[in-house]
C-alpha cells in the first residue's frame, strides 16, 4: 500500500486529548478496499479493511505484497488499532534474519493484544518481518507509537501518550536511525523526486497549523488535502502515474485502464478513534471528486465523506462479515 499517514495523542495536539490514526490507502485503482468484521471464537473481534483484486486473478497470483483475507487497517474491541505504509527495501543487501510473514504478526496482534506495549512486545518477539512495513499503532489508553518492521529487523521510531502529547507520521520509506539505510536508493525521504517527501511535509504543515484542533472532522480535511497535485504523476520514480498529494489522484491520462503499469491512487481513506472503539471510512478519494480520466476506475463511486463504523451485534455465526463491497456499497 502507498500510503500517507497521520498520528495524534495528548492535549494541546488533539482537540480532546484523545488518539487518532489517520490514512490514505493508495494502490492500482483495480484493487479495492472493503470494510469487514472479524469475530473469531474466543479471542478479541476487531474491524477493518481488506484488499481486494477486482481482476480474475487474486493479489496472490498478482503478485501483490498484501495476502488474501488480510486486515490491512484494523481496531480490534478493546481499542488497539493500527495502520501501516509498505517499505521497499534495497534488495541489494543480504537478508539474513528469519522473516515471519507481516499478516501472521498483525493478526495475532488484532485478536490478542490490548496495547500499544503489548503489540510492540509481539512485532519485538519476531526476528524480521516480510514484507516491510511503517506502522503507526495507538489504543484507548492514549499511547501512540511509530514503529518500522521488514527483513533487518524492528525500530521504535517514536513514542508518544496521553502524559507526553504529540504527533507521528509514516509514508513509504524507513524513517527510524537504524534502518534508514536499507530503504531502496529511489525511496528515501531527502529524494525530491518521489512522493514521499511531499507528501510527508505537507502532513507536517497542516498538523503545524491545526495543532490543538485535530479532531475526525479536521483529519478528514488534511486526508483530502491536494497541495502538490499539479505535480506530473509519470516523474514518481517510486512508481510512475501515483501522484504528489495527500489525496492521491495519480493517472496516466488515459481513456482506458491500462493492464501494465497500472496508475496508482487513493482508493479509500480511514480514520480510527481508539478511544471511542470506531472506525470512520471513507470509499475512493476522501475528496469525493469525480475522475478526470478513464484510467480512475471506480473514482466515480468516491462517497466524499467518513462514514463511522463500531461493534454491533450482527446475527449469524461466521468469523468474517463484511461491511460493504468493493464497489462502496454500505451492506
Amino acid at each position: 500500500m502507498g500510503c500517507f499517514l497521520i498520528g495524534v495523542t495528548g492535549s494541546g495536539f488533539s482537540r480532546q486529548g484523545n488518539p487518532l490514526l489517520g490514512s490514505v490507502s493508495d494502490d492500482p485503482y483495480d484493487v479495492r478496499t472493503f470494510m469487514k468484521l472479524v469475530r473469531p471464537h474466543g479471542r478479541l473481534q476487531h474491524i477493518g479493511t481488506e484488499l481486494i483484486s477486482t481482476t480474475e486473478h487474486s493479489l496472490t497470483e498478482r503478485g501483490y505484497f498484501a495476502r488474501p483475507g488480510e486486515t490491512t487497517r484494523g481496531l480490534n474491541e478493546a481499542g488497539l488499532a493500527f495502520t501501516c505504509a509498505m517499505v521497499i527495501e534495497d534488495e541489494s543487501i543480504p537478508k539474513k534474519l528469519e522473516a515471519t510473514p507481516y499478516a501472521d504478526i498483525t493478526d495475532q496482534m488484532m485478536r490478542q493484544c490490548k496495547t500499544v506495549d503489548e503489540a510492540i512486545a509481539l512485532f519485538k518477539s519476531k526476528p524480521a518481518a516480510s514484507p516491510a512495513y511503517s506502522v503507526l499503532l495507538a489504543d484507548a489508553k492514549g499511547n501512540l507509537a511509530h514503529i518500522e518492521v521488514g527483513s533487518f529487523g524492528m525500530a521504535i521510531n517514536e513514542r508518544y501518550s496521553a502524559k507526553n502529547p504529540g504527533v507521528v507520521f509514516a509514508v513509504n520509506c524507513y524513517l527510524s536511525q537504524s534502518l534508514v539505510n536499507y530503504n531502496a536508493p529511489h525511496t528515501v525521504i531527502t529524494n525530491e523526486k518521489n512522493n514521499n517527501k511531499a507528501r510527508r511535509e505537507r502532513g507536517q504543515k497542516l498538523a503545524q497549523l491545526f495543532q490543538g484542533e485535530l479532531d475526525v472532522p479536521i483529519l478528514a480535511q488534511v486526508l483530502s488535502d491536494h497541495e502538490n497535485r499539479e505535480r506530473d504523476p509519470l516523474e514518481n520514480p517510486i512508481l510512475a502515474a501515483w501522484g504528489y498529494s495527500i489525496c492521491n489522484h495519480g493517472t496516466r491520462r488515459q481513456k482506458t485502464y491500462p493492464h501494465e503499469d497500472l496508475p496508482w491512487g487513493t482508493v479509500s481513506a480511514e480514520i480510527i478513534e481508539p478511544s471511542e472503539k470506531q472506525f470512520w471510512y471513507a470509499y475512493g478519494w476522501p475528496c469525493g471528486q469525480q475522475p478526470e480520466y478513464g484510467d480512475q476506475i471506480y473514482q466515480e463511486n468516491s462517497w466524499g465523506r467518513f462514514v463511522p463504523f463500531g461493534f454491533s451485534e450482527i446475527p449469524g455465526d461466521n468469523e468474517v462479515v463484511e461491511l460493504t463491497t468493493p464497489e462502496g456499497e454500505i451492506l
